[in-house]
Parts: structure tokens; C-alpha cells; sequence
């Protein structure tokens, strides 16, 4: 076996368990990036072009500009999480890359007498980028081939030890040189989300019972306990920074109503005001414990707004109004301790985030004085005594410094869910979600068998597409830490097809008229990837992000796709003719998601539900289906004279056109089931998650 490492300045290059080390840190690279260092390294001190990349490290398949610049990004970010002051590649143009440390400083690593090498090679997963291996390192350089067998062996059981202990916590990070070991908190089987915490050490999480439903548990002196019994769901809970209440959402029977429960001393939970069932709720108290600020919507075709409530006088005040640039409106908040600003996350897109800072006063109304944009995906904040301001994104922590500038934490193996600070610790509850992608025999296919996983992995299997041959598969997935296409034909093996143009995320893709292509959105701009016999494709672009193109579908032929957008000031339908570039829009009183049949536009609305119906002859529309939610704009398809939809609560339907066919239940709901799922002539295909695992952990604060 080839043990053979590589000295790449100050790091140290592991090509088979994919690990650098410097002195006792280790960073873990996802396997493409590994695959491009060791090129790197074997050519060190000449420019690799882009093409030589492409043929050795993606074989020779067809792969966009972007998919290279990001594997050479995480890269240079995975050398600069151990050594930030050294710049290891360096982009020389018209030519392509090179390893900036020079050829003479980069030698294999032997180490003939040391028993480290002994340990087995990391298994064949991809882990999440940068995430630093807990691992003992050995002594670097030449000089680690002097260490003496019996110091080896004693380092060896070490690091056994360690490695029983350590592969039940996320990795290590560090921050000003002081190594971050995340001391778990909980260990319940599956995951405990949405946390919160008072001044006095409480601390408040959700997490799912054997039947599925969501129970409060608050955690004090050690000891853990759930809250609230009722059989009803009892959502987004928040505990106030004196300990003695909480608020939270409560959904019973449709109804959704904000509430309070106190806590100390126990009484009897009152409703605070209404909220739309759709609507996911989050707050964010003052130090005083006297009024929270919180986000909710109107509905799913509504942003997220931000509004205060007073409990002494039940005042209700609106902070914020839409902001064009945020679809989705507030992600998260959080007061500083001190009670003098306030901190809002808004989502920008998959990859950016808008943070607002507001100056806060009682007699006045909040002020905002300062707006940034981050290249971060914020998912929480959290605004210690004393400190700077944590923000939370994917499976990273970071800090915002004065000039508004982001510090890097934290990474974690799992991606964090949320955070919370009290004292000097700060907690994150992380968590791993898995969803498989399966197959049932359609009834009318002669086929009664049970549904069986069709693929899965230990990561997210997304949004099948099947074509209607019932031959091939495509599907999202995250194997490699972001979404990528993957293909798998009916008896064969599933492989990555394409990378996302950056920045990747997830996305609606579909087949083309002919099955030959397949069509997406991404950031407004649309694709085309034309399909190849072998693993790979023609990646390039339709047009441009201008037209702020969103749900892609098919048209009526081969020369013509159906697309939503809202640039003409609300969401339309417009059709583009790939022969001749022409843009057409073809509705005027809402359209999200469509498809043509001859001279029949069928589509959906953003801001009601319904199936609607449209001559695009004479104009006349008319509603065709009134029990079709708003939701189906990502997944409905026209399989010829007949429509499938989700409804939910009860399952995937299949209806003929004419107004008076009957619908027929093709899959009945479940807990399980992610709406995501494509019907072929012979099987329907779907995503069920399964159970998340994940638990709190607890960091000193930076």
C-alpha cells in the first residue's frame, strides 16, 4: 500500500486519509480536493491548466468553469484553516494553477520506523469540507522517521483512546491557538433542534417522540424534562432570559396561535395573538424579559416581516417592511445583551444573507443604522454580554467584527440547526439529515409490490425526475457537501453527472420534450445540460439571469420552454423559444409553474391555490381544479391527458383533464414523505426522510 506523504511547506499532505496536518491540527478534505492537491503537489513549481485538471481529475468529463473555481476555492480555504498566513495556490493567468510552495520544499514523507502509519485509512465518505480531524499528529517532517518503535506504540494507544472518545463529538476547530473541543450536552437518539437559554443556565429544545411529534424539553441543573403534554404541536419555542416563561407557536386543528407559558411559578398558558398555520415563528427576547421581537408571515407567498410585542400592554409594533432584494424576508435575530441593538438575518439567496442592525430605545422606535451583505448562509445569531455578535451558517460559526467584517469560529462535522449563548458557553444543536429516494409499481403497470428503496446514501437524495420510458433517473444529492446532478439508469449505478454552477444550491430541474436534455434554474439565469450516453454532459447556459427565470419547465415542442419570473413586477408565465431567442409573456393574472398542450396552458399561482387553465388562442382563462395547493409548484407534472399533484394530507393523486374524471390516489401520505416525487408510465418515484440524529454541544465563547 502506498503510504507516501507530502511536506507542502509548513502541512503536511496525506493523499490516503485526504487529512493536513499542522503540528496537532488536522483538516479533512472532501475527496475531489484531494485528488487536486495530490495533482498539484506531483507538479509542483509548474502551471497545471484547466484542461489537464478536467482530464485527470474529472476524467475527461464535460464540467463548467464554476465547478473548477470551487474545488480550487475549498481548497485554498481548507490550507488557509490551518495556516492562513501562507498562500498555497496561486492562479496564474491564461495558464491555470500552481502550488506556490517551492519544488524543493515539497518531498515525500517516509516514516519506516514509526507505527502511526499503521492506523486504517479513513472510510470512502465524504465528510463536510474543512472539518478538522480530532486526531493526534505526528511529529512533522523527516524528523517524525526518527521517533523510536516504543515512543510510537505509546502514541498509538493514545491516540486509540482518544479516537473511542473524540468520534462521538464534532471536530476540532481553533481560534487564537487555542484548540476547540465541543463537550456534547444531550444524547437523546435522533436530533434536538431550536435551542434557546436563560441567564440562569436553562436551557430549552425541541425534539420528536416514537410518534413523531414535537415535544419541549427544557434541561436545568443537569437534569432533563419535557414541558408541555397536550396533544397538540407546540413549535418554536423560546425561553426568556430570566427563566420564568416561554413563548411559542401552537398549531391545533389548523388553528395557529402564539402562546405564553409560564414556567415560574407554574400557571396556566395564554394565547398572545394569531399566526397563519404556514408560518414559522421565532423570537427573540429583551434582557428584561418584559417583550420579544419576532418574525412571522402572512403566508408561504409572504417574506418573513419582523415585529415587537409588549406583554405588559399586548402592543404590537412592525420593525420591518419587504425588502424587494430578500424573497424569503428574516431568517433569524437577536438582541445584544446589553438590550441596545438588534440583529436581523435576511435571506438574499441560497449562498447570501442581508444583516440589518437596529439601534433600540424605549421611548423611541428601533433605528437602523447599518445594512451588509454576507456570502454566508445564515441560519441563527446569537449576541453574548460582552461579545461580538455569532453567526451561524451551514456547519460553521463565525463572529462580526467592528468594521462589519466576518472571524471564523467553529466548523462542525453536522450542520447546525441553532445556537444560543449564556455565561461564557455557547451551544449549537447540529444535526445530519438523511432522505432516500424510492420506487413504487404503479397499479395499471400490473405491478401490486410494495415500495422499495431505489437509492440511497448517508446523505440527501433529492427531487427525482424519471424519465417516462421508466429507463432513467435523475436526482440532487449532497454526497459530495453540496447539490450536485446524479444520474442512475433502471440496472445500473448511480453517478454524478454535473456540478452546479456556483453558487450551488438546490435547485428545480426537468426533462426536456425529447428526454434528451434536461433544463434548471439557477440564480435567475437558465440552463441547458444535453445528456450524453456515457457519465457526463454538455453544460451551457440558456440565457441570462436578467430574465429572473425561476420554475423551468417543457413546452409545447422541442423549441420552447415554459418559465416563471416576476420581472414584470408579480409572478408570470412566459415562453422562450430557444430558436430565435424570444421571450413571451403569456399570462397577466398570475402563473408559477406551467406546461403547454397544444394550444392549453396549464398552470399554477403564487398567491392562491388552484390549477388553472388557459387558451392561449383567445385568452380565456378559467380555474380547473380548485383543490390543488399552492404548494405543487415544485413537483406537479402533465403526463399526458392527466395530472398528478400532491394534496396535503393525503397523498399523490393522479386526474384526467376532463372536469368530471375522478382523482386516483397513486401514494397516500405519510410523515415520511418529502414531497418530491416523479411518475413514469410504469412506477412513482419518491424522497422519504428518514430520521434526523443530532445533539447540543457546548463551546467556550471566542
Amino acid at each position: 500500500m502506498n503510504k507516501q506523504q507530502w511536506q507542502l511547506g509548513q502541512l503536511i499532505f496525506d493523499p490516503q486519509r485526504r487529512t493536513l496536518q499542522l503540528n496537532s491540527q488536522h483538516c479533512t478534505l472532501e475527496p475531489r480536493q484531494a485528488e487536486l492537491l495530490l495533482f498539484l503537489a506531483r507538479h509542483a513549481g509548474e502551471p497545471v491548466s484547466r484542461e489537464q485538471l478536467i482530464n485527470e481529475i474529472w476524467d475527461g468529463r464535460v464540467v463548467s468553469e464554476s465547478a473548477i473555481n470551487r474545488a480550487v476555492s475549498l481548497l485554498r480555504k481548507a490550507c488557509a484553516s490551518l495556516d492562513p498566513e501562507t498562500d498555497y495556490i496561486a492562479t496564474i493567468p491564461k495558464l491555470g494553477y500552481c502550488l506556490v510552495p517551492a519544488a524543493s520544499l515539497i518531498q515525500p514523507v517516509t516514516d519506516t520506523a514509526s507505527k502511526l502509519n499503521e492506523l486504517p485509512a479513513q472510510p470512502d465518505k465524504t465528510p463536510q469540507p474543512f472539518a478538522t480531524d480530532s486526531t493526534t499528529a505526528r511529529p512533522a517532517g523527516p524528523a517524525g522517521s526518527r521517533v523510536s518503535w516504543l515512543i510510537s506504540a505509546l502514541l498509538l494507544a493514545v491516540i486509540a483512546l482518544s479516537l473511542a472518545w473524540l468520534k462521538t463529538v464534532p471536530a476540532v476547530s481553533t481560534v487564537a491557538d487555542k484548540v476547540l473541543i465541543p463537550e456534547p450536552v444531550t444524547s437523546f437518539d435522533g436530533a434536538e433542534f431550536d435551542i434557546s437559554s436563560s441567564d440562569d443556565g436553562q436551557l430549552l429544545f425541541h425534539r420528536r417522540d416514537a410518534n413523531g411529534k414535537i415535544q419541549f424539553w427544557l434541561r436545568s441543573e443537569q437534569q432533563d424534562k419535557p414541558l408541555i403534554a397536550a396533544a397538540v404541536q407546540a413549535l418554536n419555542g423560546s425561553i426568556s432570559p430570566d427563566g420564568n416563561k416561554l413563548v411559542y407557536r401552537r398549531l391545533d386543528n389548523g388553528q395557529c396561535q402564539i402562546m405564553l407559558l409560564p414556567l415560574r411559578p407554574v400557571a396556566p398558558e395564554r394565547q398572545l395573538f394569531d399566526c397563519a398555520s404556514d408560518s414559522v415563528f421565532e423570537a427573540a427576547w429583551s434582557p428584561d424579559s418584559e417583550y420579544f421581537f419576532y418574525r412571522l408571515r402572512q403566508n408561504k407567498t409572504r417574506p418573513y416581516l419582523v415585529y415587537r410585542y409588549q406583554l405588559a400592554t399586548a402592543n404590537q409594533q412592525q420593525l420591518t417592511l419587504a425588502d424587494p432584494a430578500s424573497f424569503n424576508g428574516a431568517i433569524a435575530l437577536a438582541v445584544a445583551a446589553d438590550g441596545g441593538q438588534l440583529a436581523i438575518a435576511s435571506y438574499l439567496t441560497a449562498q447570501r444573507s442581508r444583516l440589518s442592525l437596529y439601534q433600540l430605545a424605549d421611548s423611541k422606535p428601533p433605528q437602523l443604522h447599518h445594512t451588509t451583505d454576507l456570502d454566508i448562509n445564515v441560519v441563527d445569531l446569537s449576541w453574548p454580554a460582552g461579545q461580538s455578535l455569532i453567526l451561524a451558517a451551514s456547519n460553521q460559526l463565525f463572529t462580526l467584527a467592528a468594521d462589519f467584517s466576518l472571524s471564523h469560529y467553529f466548523y462542525s462535522q453536522q450542520q447546525v440547526n441553532s445556537i444560543t449563548s449564556t455565561g461564557q458557553q455557547l451551544f449549537f444543536a447540529s444535526q445530519q439529515q438523511q432522505a432516500d429516494i424510492w420506487r413504487k409499481p404503479l397499479a395499471d403497470d400490473g405491478g401490486d409490490e410494495s415500495a422499495t428503496a431505489h437509492i440511497y446514501s448517508s446523505r440527501l437524495d433529492l427531487l427525482p425526475r424519471v424519465n417516462q420510458q421508466d429507463t432513467e433517473l435523475l436526482f440532487l444529492s449532497t454526497r459530495q457537501g453540496i447539490h450536485q446532478l446524479w444520474r442512475k439508469p433502471y440496472n445500473g449505478p448511480e453517478h454524478m453527472l454535473a456540478a452546479i454552477p456556483a453558487p450551488a444550491g438546490f435547485i428545480r430541474f426537468g426533462w426536456s420534450n425529447d428526454q434528451r436534455s434536461i433544463f434548471f434554474s439557477q440564480q435567475g439565469a437558465v440552463y441547458q445540460l444535453e445528456l450524453a450516453d456515457g457519465h457526463g454532459g454538455q453544460l451551457s447556459q440558456v440565457f441570462s439571469a436578467e430574465h429572473q427565470a425561476y420554475v423551468v419547465n417543457h413546452g409545447n415542442d422541442n423549441n420552447s420552454l415554459i418559465y416563471s419570473s416576476n420581472k414584470s413586477g408579480d409572478w408570470q408565465l412566459w415562453r422562450y423559444q430557444l430558436q430565435g431567442a424570444e421571450h413571451q409573456q403569456l399570462t397577466t393574472q398570475g402563473g408559477y409553474s406551467g406546461y403547454q398542450l397544444g394550444d392549453m396552458l396549464y398552470y399554477s399561482k403564487f398567491h392562491q391555490d388552484g390549477l388553472w387553465q388557459l387558451d392561449l388562442a383567445s385568452g380565456e382563462e378559467q380555474l380547473l381544479l380548485a383543490d390543488f395547493d399552492k404548494v405543487n409548484w415544485l413537483n406537479w407534472q402533465l403526463q399526458g391527458e392527466s395530472i398528478i399533484y400532491y394534496q396535503p394530507g393525503a397523498g399523490i393523486f393522479r386526474k384526467p383533464l376532463a372536469a368530471d374524471a375522478k382523482p386516483e390516489l397513486l401514494l397516500a401520505d405519510s410523515p415520511e414523505l418529502v414531497h418530491h416525487y416523479s411518475v413514469s408510465s410504469r412506477a412513482i418515484y419518491f424522497v422519504k426522510r428518514q430520521p434526523p440524529q443530532g445533539d447540543i454541544y457546548r463551546l467556550p465563547l471566542p
